[in-house]
Parts: C-alpha cells; sequence; structure tokens
C-alpha cells in the first residue's frame, strides 16, 4: 500500500508547519514570536501531552520543545513520536546541563539540541535547515 505523504505545507507559503512546545509562557511567546515573523506556521502546546496530541493531529514538519516539563518532557514525547509514520523533526531546548547530555546519548532521533536561553538566530537556521531535509 503506497503512503500519501502528509499535508504539511502551508499551501500560502510553502513552508512547512512548526510546533513549539514550552510550559514557560514567555520562553514559548517569544519563540513563536520570532518564528512567526519569519513566515513560518507556527502552532502551539504547553506541555508534552498536548504536544504528543497536536502531533500526532496536525502533523507539523518541525517541533521546537523544551526537555523539562511536568508530566511528560520532550525526551520520551520524542521518543514516542519516532515511531509515528511520518515523524516531525525534534528541536529539543533546556536550559539544564543533564538533560542536554541525556538528549545526546538516548535514541530518541533528534535533529538538534539548544541551549537555553535560546539563540533565536541559531533556532531559525535550525529550523530551516530541518524543513528542507527530504520526508522518510
Amino acid at each position: 500500500m503506497k503512503k500519501t505523504p502528509p499535508n504539511d505545507r502551508d499551501e500560502t507559503t510553502g513552508k512547512g508547519k512548526v510546533l513549539v512546545v514550552d510550559d514557560d509562557g514567555l520562553q514559548r511567546g517569544e519563540i513563536v514570536d520570532f518564528l512567526t515573523r519569519q513566515g513560518l506556521d507556527v502552532s502551539v502546546a504547553d506541555n508534552g501531552f498536548a504536544a504528543f496530541h497536536e502531533i500526532k493531529s496536525s502533523r507539523p514538519r518541525v517541533v521546537i520543545m523544551d526537555m523539562k516539563m511536568p508530566g511528560l518532557d520532550g525526551l520520551h514525547v520524542s521518543r514516542l513520536v519516532k515511531n509515528l509514520e511520518h515523524p516531525p523533526r525534534i528541536i529539543l531546548v533546556s536550559g539544564y546541563p543533564e538533560y542536554i547530555y541525556r538528549a545526546h546519548t538516548e535514541d530518541a532521533e533528534i535533529f538538534a539540541v539548544l541551549e537555553k536561553p535560546v539563540p533565536l538566530a541559531a533556532l531559525v537556521r535550525f529550523v530551516n535547515d530541518a524543513l528542507k531535509q527530504p520526508d522518510d
């Protein structure tokens, strides 16, 4: 059976969907505002459970996700979504060195890991690089 490609492109801009997940509203808002000004189609979630639901329902191409969140953390969500039919590229962010270390050592197929505070110019480069990657 042939796989149908996901509807992951915004027809008006030609750019892919990006999901920003962070329980810190100020950090989340700063990233969303910046990426929106870059012309990206951005949606949000404020926890890992909402992120997993949003990833399954709207199939974003890229997910920028905080690693340390109550309940379902970013690394756990990353491990869950890697088995989906069309997994997104995951960019994890954290202000905790031990979480950054875990992201590099666990098998979660992470596209990139950035330290908080997130350098927005670097973040948008990673997002654009992830959007250019061919679908699996």
